[in-house]
């Protein structure tokens, strides 16, 4: 090949194996980090919060089964960073999902989604695999999804 057809040649080869589809982010994987947001950027009642209690009530009651921290893995349950970027049984490399939470389906999580979780996991998903009665107080529950709205997204 000569020199002059060079250039040309090597931008169509990368033209056609960008193509392929081999750089794709694999299934589950959160797409280019979201900022992560100050406790007055999240929504109301979030932006209430008191995030210092979201951490000790998520060391208390969550942190037994959930690893927040990207570097960390799965433990019984999936590992919860990047969690509002992913849909429900989507965290990638876990394979310990219920056929409930599977079918429950979606893009993403979302706050309210979450609360209803927290509030009632039976109530809220009968045959999921999460073994847990669930948070009745309602600043609980919000001081611990804003921790997760903001730690969750810590790369």
């Amino acid at each position: 090949m000569r020199s002059g057809n060079l250039i040309p040649a090597v931008l169509a080869a990368l033209v056609l194996t960008s193509a392929c589809g081999d750089n794709a982010p694999a299934e589950g994987t959160a797409s280019p980090p979201v900022p992560v947001p100050t406790l007055d950027q999240l929504p109301a009642p979030f932006n209430e919060a008191n995030l210092d209690a979201g951490r000790q009530a998520f060391g208390k009651k969550c942190s037994s089964c959930h690893f927040i921290d990207r570097k960390k893995g799965h433990m019984v349950g999936p590992n919860l960073n990047g969690l509002f970027e992913r849909g429900p049984a989507k965290a990638s490399g876990y394979t310990g999902y219920s056929s409930a939470l599977k079918s429950l389906g979606g893009d993403t999580w979302n706050p309210a989604q979450l609360e209803q979780w927290l509030e009632h996991p039976r109530v809220f998903l009968p045959n999921s695999n999460m073994f847990f009665n669930g948070i009745g107080d309602a600043d609980e529950r919000r001081d611990i999804i804003a921790y997760l709205m903001i730690e969750s997204r810590k790369r």
